[in-house]
């Protein structure tokens, strides 16, 4: 299972998160369908290509939008692809996870990684493990 790793990613409006394990998520943009923003996130976060083989549901959460702020709720909707190629330097280089080590992980590894990350960020919406654990199944 590919993932983003970062050491430490700081976010100007919410923090620091140190030792962090994340799914690939790409924000729709308008008139854009969900395959097409599937295609470009591979794209954009890891620099690769993949054909859509199921969906695999849907995660909602909520969090601050900035440290002590308003609390924003998302929708983050999941699939699984089988990879066709990846090749890191085509990776957008202005994009946020472009600082990210592509990992290749064991879904039973991530599993137990972001619960413990939902523990100690005290935030929701970086544990994805109910999404891994239909991989599993």
């Amino acid at each position: 299972m590919a993932c983003h790793y970062f050491k430490s990613l700081t976010i100007s409006s919410m923090g620091t998160f140190d030792d962090l394990y994340i799914l690939l998520r790409e924000t729709i943009e308008p008139n854009e369908t969900i395959e097409q923003c599937l295609k470009r996130g591979l794209e954009e976060e890891f620099g690769a290509q993949g054909n859509l083989k199921s969906y695999l549901g849907s995660i909602v959460t909520h969090f601050p939008f900035v440290k002590d702020g308003p609390i924003v709720e998302k929708t983050t909707l999941y699939f699984l692809c089988e990879l066709i190629s990846i090749d890191e330097s085509k990776r957008k280089k202005d994009d946020p996870e472009s600082s990210s080590e592509i990992k290749w992980l064991d879904p039973s590894f991530l599993i137990l990684k972001m619960k413990e990350q939902r523990t100690r960020f005290k935030r929701e919406d970086v544990d994805e493990s109910v999404i891994l654990e239909r991989v599993r199944i």
